[in-house]
């Protein structure tokens, strides 16, 4: 995992109020059984660490709730739910939750699986991937969604950075990572306060702050699927939020280039319909519709996918991306 911060958006969320005098984190501090390595990552109310399991020298991520919002009830409530909603989903394309505690300031804290590797977001600042292999990874990172749907759960912020390519020894498995606002589908009221999402890659019901399902999460695979075909996000940037975000719901994205294979446009732009009556149901959905894709583009270049009945689902691994295409090491 690498050093980054968060671009979600949570405006009018707890990190907007009264504050208590923060404490800060220091490399080496122990947390109940786990010691702090150092930082990986900062998003907009909590820093990744990577940290050290003290007895079986086992290497963690930790995810913990900033000093500042150490007096914030919201906030810690928010972290327990992600920790919750996180932990009961098993998915080989997820990362697994080990434990949940708090720090000597009465902060809280979650244990995670270390994913050692880089974000696709990384990845693609070299540029554009070949279609099998943003077919591969758009399939493992569907095949994730299909679990979190199942379970009930919209993850709501589906992007290049909150995609892990990690090693688990010669392969490259995909992870969908941060499910800090996430929700659950049967739960309205259980929502993030404000607007909340990453604004260049929000479904348009998002923007819109109307109901969202499962097919929102499709919009950010058909965004993500984009990116990794085209190197750039699908409309054009603006001068200013207000315009990022009318772009997204009035304007159509930007054309694919004419040499991708037919299929995987249409795939593209059936999960970048306005309407989300038009996207594919749900993710589960999407994947076997991308399977087919990949099949078909496969076959038509006299190739066959490696990848058995859902390498996902069965044990994860890509068989068609090279463990070359990560960047950087954690």
């Amino acid at each position: 995992m690498e050093p980054q911060r968060a671009s979600t958006a949570t405006w009018g969320g707890p990190r907007t109020r009264a504050r208590r005098r923060a404490q800060p984190d220091v490399v080496g501090e122990r947390l109940g059984a786990y010691v702090v390595e150092r930082l990986l990552g900062e998003g907009g109310m909590a820093r990744v660490y990577r940290a050290r399991h003290t007895t079986i020298d086992r290497a963690v991520a930790i995810k913990r709730l900033l000093p500042e919002l150490a007096g914030v009830a919201e906030a810690h409530a928010l972290l327990l739910r992600e920790a919750r909603i996180a932990g009961a989903i098993r998915h080989a394309n997820l990362l697994e939750i080990f434990d949940f505690g708090y720090d000597t300031f009465a902060r809280p804290y979650f244990v995670m699986e270390l994913a050692a590797g880089a974000t696709l977001a990384r990845r693609l600042r070299a540029g554009p991937l070949l279609e099998a292999q943003a077919l591969d990874i758009a399939i493992e990172v569907a095949e994730a969604a299909a679990a979190v749907h199942a379970a009930g759960v919209v993850h709501r912020d589906i992007k290049a950075d909150n995609v892990m390519l990690a090693r688990d020894g010669e392969r490259l498995v995909v992870k969908l990572i941060d499910f800090g606002i996430a929700c659950r589908r049967d739960h309205g009221a259980e929502r993030v306060a404000g607007l909340a999402g990453t604004p260049r890659t929000m479904a348009p019901e998002q923007v819109a702050s109307d109901p969202i399902d499962e097919r929102t999460d499709v919009w950010g695979l058909g965004v993500l699927l984009y990116e990794m075909l085209a190197g750039r996000l699908p409309f054009e940037p603006g001068g200013s939020l207000r315009d990022d975000l009318l772009a997204i719901v009035a304007e159509p994205p930007r054309p694919l280039p004419d040499e991708l294979d037919a299929g995987v446009r249409a795939v593209v732009d059936a999960c970048l319909s306005k309407d989300p009556c038009d996207r594919p149901a749900d993710a589960g959905a999407l994947a076997r519709t991308l399977r087919a894709v990949q099949a078909d583009f496969l076959a038509a270049r006299g190739l066959v996918a490696r990848r058995g009945q859902g390498a996902g689902a069965a044990g994860g691994g890509s068989s068609l991306v090279s463990p070359g295409l990560i960047t950087h090491s954690s």
